[in-house]
């Protein structure tokens, strides 16, 4: 409780900061374009509440009455509990004609005064602002004033900020988007060839001048992080040191020069806090943790923002099929390659490989998976499979197994207890003068009742996703700011919060809106306690090769293997 509650202090001072170093701009209510059904059939627009937003401001920019909201969304008792913010309300949908509001006009006077209310036409487009434009840059791409912007809108200085959404009115010389241009252009009289091809010459420079703004670096980024803070036991705290850990690496980000403009939300018992309005105005969304939730996400996004998966080793499978899915954490399959790939690279005559399973287990997935790995790379090896209720008695069959040189040794199960099993039995081989390494992923280290000293005497090489080494600088460093900031130690979470915001956003900011395109040509990168090295899948999104080699060495140390 004291980790959560230091990091509530360090969250208060952020946002106070940022309320200070601007002037207040009451947000404008953009009437969402996402519909749901109830289970009645029933069809409403899903609408975000953003901070200010009032009942009667909502009502008025969707033309409905605040008894109709009300109704709609009995489940948050608004009469009496009032709104909160990124609560998604269903918005009812009325038919043209009828009533919208049965609020008193000294109220809708006093409201008009205070809320600029976007509400879009049939002829007109929504805009959303980005960092580097300005009013007159808006209105020259859609070839509108920038005096009917400015109206339409209710912009009183004709200033603009970035994410502000804005409606654009139909202009008499509207310019299209250069993908519909070019194809236009192809319809050129030949009058305008004559003339030396400015036309063509243009939209060769057009497409030029688009492809360096695509990928021109930025020193700006919109980040949405979604986390379950909230629990049914209390707050998260682990998702509360990942966020902790995330904020540190937005502070570092910041002295480089790289604004990072966040946006929270708590996904509470599952629930996703947020509509595809909310994800598509970012630049790249982080989380939620589990695959369930990521999904979900993913359900709803028809924009494509690029999602990364923070921390579920079982989320690489959400990849498939989609391009803007990045799994960060490497799966325990890419763990299970290279422990292959290291076993033949160590491989030497004389050497004897032996693969353990379980018998009569009740998935035989994984040994099926060892076995296609290291027939692919040649590797020859000697399976061998017991239960667990034959463990006491197989000490001789194994040492019959055993070569004259060294035995390298993988455990083909996911079960801990048949893995402390072997674990055991081979402790006993290497005190009977038997030369053994055993090869692991990082699922071993989770497993509570190993006794890590037999590690050691096994030799164990670990592919691992996550690995700290204390005795770099860089960790150090970190580890006397989260102290200071506070009050308390790191956690796993806490170092993979920092090294996520560390990696992405600064890819964001480095290659600009292209960002994406460039991540599987990006070398690998070694943060704090992870290896990103991002590989595209042929038909999907990205996966992370980057591991980590350890390896507990009979000193009872555990060095990093190279």
């Amino acid at each position: 409780m004291k980790r959560v509650l230091a990091t509530l202090a360090l969250i208060l001072a952020f946002q106070v900061q940022a309320v200070v170093a601007q002037d207040y701009v009451q947000p404008p209510i953009t009437v969402s374009r996402d519909k749901i059904r109830d289970s009645e059939g029933r069809l409403y627009y899903s609408h975000v509440v953003l901070e200010k937003q009032t009942l009667f401001s909502i009502a008025k920019a969707y033309g409905v009455t605040v008894d109709q909201i009300c109704d709609a969304n009995r489940e948050f008792d608004l009469r009496n509990e009032g709104l909160r913010k990124n609560t998604i309300l269903r918005i009812p949908i009325v038919s043209e004609g009828e009533t919208s509001s049965k609020n008193d006009d000294k109220a809708s006077e006093q409201e008009s005064k205070t809320v600029q209310v976007a509400v879009p036409q049939d002829n007109a487009r929504i805009h959303v602002v980005k960092w580097f434009e300005s009013l007159e840059d808006i209105a020259a791409k859609y070839g509108v004033s920038s005096e009917a912007i400015a109206a339409a809108n209710g912009l009183k200085n004709g200033k603009v900020k970035t994410r502000m959404k804005l409606v654009i009115p139909e202009g008499e010389t509207a310019v299209a988007e250069l993908e519909e241009a070019v194809p236009a252009a192809e319809e050129e009289d030949s009058a305008t060839q004559e003339k030396g091809g400015e036309g063509t010459l243009d939209r060769i420079h057009g497409t030029i001048d688009d492809f360096f703004d695509r990928f021109a670096p930025r020193k700006e980024v919109n980040a949405m992080l979604i986390l379950p803070f909230s629990a049914a036991a209390g707050p998260n705290v682990n998702s509360f040191d990942f966020y902790s850990g995330f904020l540190m690496g937005i502070r570092d980000l910041g002295q480089m020069g790289i604004s990072t403009n966040l946006q929270v939300y708590d996904a509470r018992q599952g629930r996703i806090p947020v509509g595809a309005e909310a994800v598509s105005s970012n630049d790249l969304v982080i989380g939620p943790i589990s695959s369930r939730d990521l999904g979900n996400l993913l359900a709803i996004d028809s924009t494509r923002t690029p999602v990364v998966s923070p921390l579920d080793h079982k989320a690489g499978a959400l990849t498939e099929g989609r391009h803007h899915f990045i799994q960060a954490p490497t799966s325990y399959d890419v763990q299970y390659e290279d422990m292959v790939d290291w076993i033949r690279h160590d491989l030497s005559a004389g050497d004897k490989v032996l693969m353990i399973s379980e018998k009569g287990a009740a998935s035989t997935e994984l040994p099926a998976r060892m076995d296609a790995l290291l027939r692919n790379s040649g590797v020859e090896y000697t399976p061998y499979s017991y239960s667990i209720l034959q463990g006491r008695n197989v000490g001789d069959a194994l040492a019959s197994l055993m070569g004259k040189g060294l035995n390298r040794v993988i455990i083909a199960s996911e079960s801990e207890a048949f893995v402390n099993d072997v674990v055991r039995n081979l402790n006993q081989l290497v005190f009977r003068k038997h030369e053994i390494v055993l090869y692991s992923s990082s699922r071993i280290r989770a497993y509570n009742t190993i006794d890590v000293e037999n590690l050691h005497n096994l030799r164990m090489h670990a592919s691992l996703s996550y690995n700290i080494d204390y005795d770099s600088p860089q960790v150090k460093r970190f580890l006397l700011e989260y102290r200071a900031l506070y009050g308390t130690e790191p956690t796993q979470f806490s170092f993979q919060g920092y090294d996520i915001a560390r990696f992405f956003i600064a890819a964001c900011a480095e290659y600009g809106k292209g960002w994406l395109e460039k991540l599987a040509s990006m070398n690998r990168m070694q943060l704090l306690q992870n290896d990103f090295l991002f590989a595209e899948e042929e038909d999907g999104g990205f996966v992370n090769q980057g591991i980590r080699r350890v390896v507990y060495t009979t000193d009872y140390k555990i060095e990093s293997y190279r």
